[in-house]
């Protein structure tokens, strides 16, 4: 395999260090600069030639979410492989769709880091398997979600009542709240259950919650 070299962009100094050391055991790899921030990241590559960045995304100055947009803009043919500490869908999706081929958590092994720098030079996507985990518990969720029955099946009132059963609301609490009886309240969550075909109390708080009325 060619000689691949990389450009680490980190603020913490000896965090960097100890990776160009690790990397440079395997000869497969040359760190070939460094950078503290996307500002020193940018100047670097206009003199030196990389074929990947590993780019931490919390950084001071320019952080990495700014330098990925920059990087995608000056240099769109270099590989990009996401290291943090960032485990969360909103800084993933970010980061895949501003340039990145992959996405490495700092507390992954370093033969994780090494195959995912391996595996994006090849031209695929790497990401870290606790990503993946987070990306499918977040489609199931909402593949559950897709078929749970609409609201639109719920009259006003009772959407009024579930919001507040969602929000813990004892019956006596809701007959309070909306001017109504305990036995009008009672009614109502029977139909609530009948309807939406959820048979346990919990269920129709996990509902409301779900739905976006607690």
């Amino acid at each position: 395999m060619t000689l691949i070299r990389v450009i680490l962009a980190d603020d913490h100094e000896m965090f960097r260090s100890g990776l160009r050391g690790l990397l440079e055991m395997n000869p497969d790899f040359n760190v070939v600069a460094q950078a503290a921030d996307g500002e020193a990241l940018l100047e670097k590559l206009k003199s030196v030639k990389a074929d990947c960045v590993v780019l931490d995304l919390s950084m001071p100055q320019m952080d990495g979410l700014q330098t990925l947009k920059a990087l995608q803009k000056r240099f769109p043919k270099l590989k990009v492989l996401v290291l943090t500490m960032q485990k969360d869908m909103e800084h993933f999706k970010f980061a895949m769709s501003h340039g990145a081929c992959g996405y490495v958590l700092k507390d992954a092994a370093f033969e994780e880091l090494t195959l995912a720098i391996k595996t994006i030079i090849k031209g695929k996507n790497f990401i870290s398997p606790s990503i993946s985990e987070l990306i499918m518990g977040q489609y199931l969720r909402c593949a559950e979600s897709a078929n749970d029955p609409s609201l639109e099946i719920l009259t006003y009132r009772e959407k009024e009542i579930l919001a507040l059963i969602g929000k813990g609301a004892a019956n006596k609490n809701i007959a309070s709240t909306l001017k109504i009886s305990v036995r009008t309240v009672e009614t109502h969550r029977s139909r609530l259950i009948h309807k939406l075909g959820i048979k346990t109390s919990a269920a129709l708080v996990k509902y409301a919650i779900a739905k976006g009325l607690a």
